[in-house]
């Protein structure tokens, strides 16, 4: 069940996220926009968001929004909101000149299949240390990293997933959602796991240059602003950094 207002002088959507009450334990939504001008718009907006939480037996609400919106921020602040976690939108146009790397450094990708699953989950859990639940110090990092797993599972079932491979070992996993006209895709997930932290840039290559045989003109993706090692790879593999999204939560 979704939630949309549009109050003429301010807008707010939400949506109940079952995927993240399978790993939480309580049910869970996250507002997907929030568009205000002053704070008497946002007052009437986040009290019809809550009284929809509690309809639902929400519990944890997360959202994120664009940090150029300081009205936004404040009335999120002054509603007992708490911020945590910061991230970046990147995109990259074309895929040529990727940096050189020696030919025989590169894995290869093969779809996902459910045999996968148990190594590709254990990786997610392990080697995953970013991401809105993991960075909330208010949810227990097991069932954070619960959440991981359970997410490139569900990548798998939906076709979304490929298995990295080099010398016929699992180093990684890559997952993209391509768009319905093949204009942009959505890198979703994708790293290597730790005993393989080298071949972090082979795989992102490999995965780039399957994007540029397929005619997929461009990529976009979300990043965490606390993984600094991924953001020194994606600024060394050419992407743009557009955006900065700020990550806030409350318990209901």
């Amino acid at each position: 069940m979704n939630l949309t207002i549009d109050a003429g002088q301010g807008t707010l959507a939400a949506r109940l996220t079952p995927w993240d009450e399978r790993a939480l334990g309580f049910a869970t939504a996250e507002v997907t926009a929030l568009k205000v001008e002053t704070l008497e718009q946002a007052a009437p907006l986040l009290a019809a968001l809550e009284q929809w939480c509690a309809e639902q037996s929400v519990r944890y609400l997360f959202g994120r929004i664009d940090a150029t919106q300081p009205i936004a921020k404040a009335a999120l602040l002054q509603h007992g909101y708490a911020f945590v976690e910061t991230s970046l939108t990147v995109s990259r146009s074309g895929f040529a000149n990727l940096p050189p790397v020696p030919r025989g450094m590169l894995p290869t990708l093969r779809p996902a299949t459910a045999d996968d699953v148990a190594e590709l989950r254990r990786i997610a859990a392990v080697d995953f240390a970013h991401g809105r639940f993991l960075e909330d110090p208010a949810i227990d990092p097991e069932r954070a990293a619960l959440r991981t797993a359970n997410w490139i599972e569900d990548l798998v079932k939906g076709g979304l997933a490929y298995v990295a491979e080099s010398r016929g070992r699992t180093i990684g996993f890559h997952a993209e959602r391509v768009a319905a006209d093949n204009s942009n895709v959505e890198l979703l997930l994708t790293g290597a796991t730790a005993p393989y932290a080298m071949l972090a840039l082979p795989l992102w290559i490999t995965a780039l240059e399957s994007l540029g045989a397929r005619g997929v003109p461009q990529c976009t993706t979300l990043v965490s602003a606390a993984n600094t090692g991924i953001i020194n790879l994606y600024a060394r593999l050419g992407f743009h950094f557009n955006s900065t999204l700020f990550g806030f939560r409350k318990f209901l």
